[in-house]
């Protein structure tokens, strides 16, 4: 028999949902997640929804209906340099714990020799697999990928990346771009065979009130190659999601004529006036997020469940597809009652 679309779907169908959809922007940090069992006597007995010792019942029991998963997007790689510096498999360039912002993607030949990117291995696909095949019909798994736009900078360095732009050295930027593009191909392939419904690609283009390059640059850029990985996940009939932080509202209509299905976070600290985009695109593209992390970190109970109302009822006034979620991954600075009232809120609404 087959399986009734959930209402997540739906939403990124553009159909009509029985109930307001809940997204979780991935695995909560373990600090909070630890505060919210303990403050709502959550079940953590059941370990089939067990996957890199992440817990997904306790996000079933929350309330959820879908969720990210961080782990797919690529195998292990990376080298060591100098002074306790390390290079990730994406030519980021790390010192301790944190990207120093810069990368050893330079010139071509290091490109053609680069040999510390590899696609998850096949032991890890099997895992995926066989999570996805035991894991029930009430939570929708949505795979994260990595976004052209970041990767292409942060493997370049953002002072390089600008300066071959200032430069108008485009052709290496392009070349930068159409490796990762390749490798994006493979993995969507290698996960399309493992049961994956929906995907997210994590793509930051944005800062507050303005994006990081103009629309006209990233279109230039990035808009036929993302056009190419869109195609590839519908022709699959499977879904796709764009996830940028800061501020994107006038990437919104560029996202639209690329096919995207969804757009996520939708960022209200950094200048996204998620009503103004309800009246302006109403059914063309479903949005996910605006429940801003500042809010559900700092704000009231009473304030979350005013805004979470007033989110779906404009929504539902401009006919427009919604899936309420935090705009960040939820911190332990987030406060579980609001997260909850969140939660409570939304599922009160058909």
């Amino acid at each position: 028999m087959t399986k009734d679309k959930s209402d997540f779907l739906k939403a990124l169908s553009r159909e009509q949902t029985t109930q307001i959809p809940l997204y979780c922007t991935g695995y909560p940090e373990l600090e909070f997640i630890d505060k919210y069992v303990d403050q709502y006597n959550l079940n953590t007995d059941n370990i089939d929804l067990m996957i890199y010792n992440k817990n997904y019942y306790i996000i079933e029991q929350m309330g959820f209906d879908a969720i990210s998963l961080w782990d797919f997007r690529r195998g292990e790689g990376g080298y060591t340099i100098e002074d306790q510096k390390r290079v990730d498999s994406w030519g980021r360039v790390y010192k301790g714990k944190w990207y120093m912002w810069d990368g050893v993607f330079k010139n071509e030949k290091i490109i053609k020799n680069w040999e510390h990117l590899h696609l998850p291995s096949n032991e890890n696909l099997s895992y995926l697999k066989e999570f996805l095949n035991r894991a029930n019909n009430n939570l929708e798994y949505v795979i994260s990928l990595p976004g052209l736009f970041e990767k292409t900078w942060q493997s370049m360095s953002f002072q390089f990346f600008a300066k071959c732009l200032k430069l108008n050295n485009i052709e290496f930027i392009e070349q930068v771009i159409s490796f990762f593009s390749n490798y994006m191909e493979a993995l969507i392939k290698l996960l399309q065979t493992t049961g994956v419904k929906t995907f997210i690609i994590a793509d930051d283009i944005g800062y507050k009130n303005r994006t990081f390059i103009s629309k006209e640059m990233w279109r230039r850029l990035f808009y036929k190659k993302y056009k190419e990985i869109v195609n590839l996940i519908h022709q699959r009939k499977k879904y796709i999601i764009i996830h940028s932080d800061g501020y994107v509202s006038d990437m919104i209509g560029t996202f639209i004529e690329l096919g995207f299905d969804a757009v996520q976070s939708l960022e209200y600290s950094a200048g996204v006036n998620i009503f103004r985009l309800f009246k302006k695109f109403k059914d063309q593209i479903c949005f996910i997020g605006n429940l801003d992390i500042s809010l559900l970190s700092f704000g009231t109970p009473l304030e979350v469940r005013d805004y979470s109302i007033k989110l779906i009822t404009k929504a539902k006034e401009n006919n427009c597809p919604l899936v309420v979620s935090p705009s960040h991954q939820i911190n332990i600075k987030c406060k579980p009652k609001n997260i909850n009232t969140m939660i409570q809120t939304t599922k009160i609404f058909k």
